[in-house]
């Protein structure tokens, strides 16, 4: 993933979006015994490559993330804490 196709997704319009195409997020599982970045590399494939977009109770759900931080290392924290 390029941080050209992380911005494509993030761009893209929660109404352009097929529901269809998106897990749900109780459907996420994240392995603690795996390092970082592979934890990153599973999640991503589980959303099916988009980090931005999952479905929660049947609602398209889009993320957004603020600040200076890039997404990669919110995604590193993030996994890293659960």
């Amino acid at each position: 993933m390029t941080v050209m196709s992380l911005e494509e997704l993030r761009k893209l319009d929660v109404r352009d979006v097929d529901p269809e195409t998106l897990p749900d997020i109780k459907d996420i599982h994240i392995d603690p015994s795996l390092p970082p970045e592979q934890r990153m590399a599973s999640v991503l494939r589980q959303m099916n490559g988009n980090p931005y977009f999952f479905r929660s109770a049947g609602l398209v759900v889009k993320t957004s993330f603020k600040g200076e931080a890039r997404l990669q290392a919110l995604l590193e924290d993030c996994l890293e804490h659960l």
